[in-house]
């Protein structure tokens, strides 16, 4: 499956399958909260593939997955005691990760995550962070198992939750970490 920058003019089609997801995704236990009309929206998602930083991944033309990759740490996120250091800009952050149930248990979560520490890199990013609701085990089963970091839970604040605990999660992604990964393939 290819994973690719979103082109410009794709944002209707990357809200469509959101709002399928979202539609689909109702009534399951890890459901993700979000509200068509207010999160996602065009005007989160067509500024991100402006900026390159949205990402989709594909099969015979329909989106499967996707999420943008960012420098916007929420509100909260300063509070969160993170083991890597990071000057303004080197942070990643993931948003909006999603895979379509269609297409979910096939390792395509994996590979979303393994192209957004590709675009980290070439960025020049250290790190990549992330939040995710406390109770969304799939998803935290994940970010562990990639290698992702718990750094706690912590209160954050969104339009479609309101104020409600998210784990914090985190990832080395620069230089050192890429020395550390040679060294342990070796």
């Amino acid at each position: 499956m290819v994973i690719r920058a979103a082109r410009v003019g794709e944002d209707r089609d990357v809200l469509t399958f959101y709002h399928d997801l979202i539609d689909k995704m109702q009534g399951r236990p890890y459901c993700p909260y979000w509200t068509k009309g207010v999160y996602p929206t065009r005007e989160d998602i067509a500024p991100a593939i402006d900026r390159s930083e949205m990402f989709l991944a594909g099969e015979d033309g329909r989106i499967a997955g996707a999420f943008i990759l960012n420098h916007a740490q929420g509100a909260g996120y300063d509070r969160v005691p993170w083991e890597t250091e990071a000057e303004a800009g080197r942070a990643g952050v993931i948003h909006l990760l999603a895979v379509h149930p269609d297409f979910q248990g096939r390792g395509l979560g994996r590979a979303l995550l393994g192209r957004a520490v590709e675009a980290a890199r070439s960025g020049g990013d250290r790190v990549i962070r992330l939040d995710t609701l406390t109770w969304n085990l799939p998803g935290r089963r994940l970010y562990e198992g990639f290698g992702f970091r718990w750094r706690g839970d912590f209160e954050l604040t969104y339009p479609t939750t309101g104020t409600i605990p998210f784990s914090m999660y985190e990832l080395a992604v620069g230089p050192q970490a890429a020395n550390r990964e040679r060294s342990a393939e070796a």
